[in-house]
């Protein structure tokens, strides 16, 4: 296990610049739009698509957008993209760029809606955050790219998804890196793979998502693990997110627990963003 982690990390490092999108017009060349004004993304053989899952606060006020990547094969067939950043198949330099350009088309879809004033969650490969604080995160082109679409740092939370880091203490250095930009930290489906508690110690997360297992399993009567999760929540001064809301019942079951946000297809599902002109009537 330790030689396959060794050789990932001598990978990650030996990814050549010129395999990856580093440049703005790069990006531009991939990045159209459809008729109904959104941004998409082309890379290869592969269509990206912006869709975004509210996130409700108790009182039931949408207090951020979660943007989330669909993609699609040449013959546009959807490709689950957990299966397609785990596959070892698809090379690190593809994974890289299909991650980029995801942020690329999510910010540009949530600066032209009517909720660019609440928070955007961005969910980022922990190689990608790795990598983003060593080459340096005020000259990036997410930094540029917040500016020109003038999008607060302080309104953007990154969440690191619970894939395996190459090393938790090089995601935590990437994080604080991130936190000092006034960028939000959130460790997205706690409770699974890589999750514990030290890591969230390192992390230092300003938001704890709890995995829907958890929730599922606390409605079955396996209590302790989600409760567990919420006091390492409030131990870490990080507020908490329950995901996978699907039921009347499991809300009201949540939200009779310490839990401050709320997400899940019970409250909403995943959509497109109009921009702001297309829903004027």
């Amino acid at each position: 296990m330790s030689s396959n982690r060794d050789k990932m990390i001598t990978t990650s490092i030996s990814v050549s610049k010129k395999m990856l999108l580093t440049e703005k017009h790069q990006f531009t060349q991939c990045i159209r739009t459809e008729e109904n004004g959104c941004y998409i993304a082309q890379y290869k053989d592969l269509t990206l698509k912006s869709v975004f899952q509210p996130i409700f606060s108790r009182s039931n006020i949408i207090i951020g957008m979660e943007a989330l990547v669909r993609l699609f094969d040449k013959n546009g067939d959807p490709i689950p993209p957990n299966l397609y950043f785990q596959n070892e198949s698809v090379s690190l330099a593809d994974q890289l760029n299909v991650d980029r350009l995801s942020r690329a088309i999510h910010l540009r879809n949530f600066s032209m809606s009517n909720y660019r004033e609440r928070l955007i969650f961005l969910n980022f490969l922990p190689i990608s955050s790795e990598r983003l604080a060593a080459e340096g995160i005020r000259s990036s082109l997410l930094m540029s790219r917040l500016k020109a679409l003038q999008i607060d740092c302080r309104r953007v939370v990154v969440e690191l998804v619970e894939l395996t880091a190459f090393s938790s203490k090089t995601l935590a250095s990437a994080a604080n890196h991130l936190t000092k930009e006034d960028f939000l930290i959130a460790i997205d489906d706690f409770g699974c793979k890589e999750s514990s508690p030290e890591r969230v110690a390192q992390v230092k997360p300003n938001i704890l998502k709890l995995d829907r297992q958890l929730l599922l399993d606390y409605m079955e009567g396996s209590k302790e693990p989600l409760l567990n999760g919420i006091k390492l929540a409030k131990e870490c001064h990080a507020k908490t997110v329950i995901e996978g809301v699907e039921t009347e019942q499991q809300l009201e079951a949540m939200k009779a627990l310490d839990i401050d946000f709320f997400q899940g297809y019970h409250l909403a599902m995943p959509q497109a963003l109009l921009p702001r002109l297309k829903l004027v009537s």
